[in-house]
């Protein structure tokens, strides 16, 4: 079976995501949802088939592992730089 960009919606919709993949010029990213706010959100892949099914939805839970501990960070960067001493 042919993968398309309509099959990982689908199956993202399915698992109860918002977020959708869309097509770039070389890459594919994660929009919409709680993608919307990701700092990292591109798979550096050129085309839709470069990864399987299972291998897509990995990589949207490793980039939202990925930016909770981003944001996780931010936050904690911002506790220490407004202490006073």
């Amino acid at each position: 079976m042919r993968l398309t960009v309509k099959t990982v919606n689908a199956e993202l919709a399915k698992r109860g995501q918002v977020a959708r993949l869309a097509k770039g010029p070389g890459y594919f990213y994660f929009q919409f949802g709680e993608a919307a706010d990701w700092l990292d959100k591109t798979v550096n892949v050129p085309t839709i088939n470069s990864l399987t099914l299972e291998q897509w939805l990995g990589e949207f839970e490793r980039l939202k592992k990925l930016n909770a501990e981003l944001f996780r960070l931010a936050k904690a960067g911002k506790k220490v730089a407004g202490r006073k001493r």
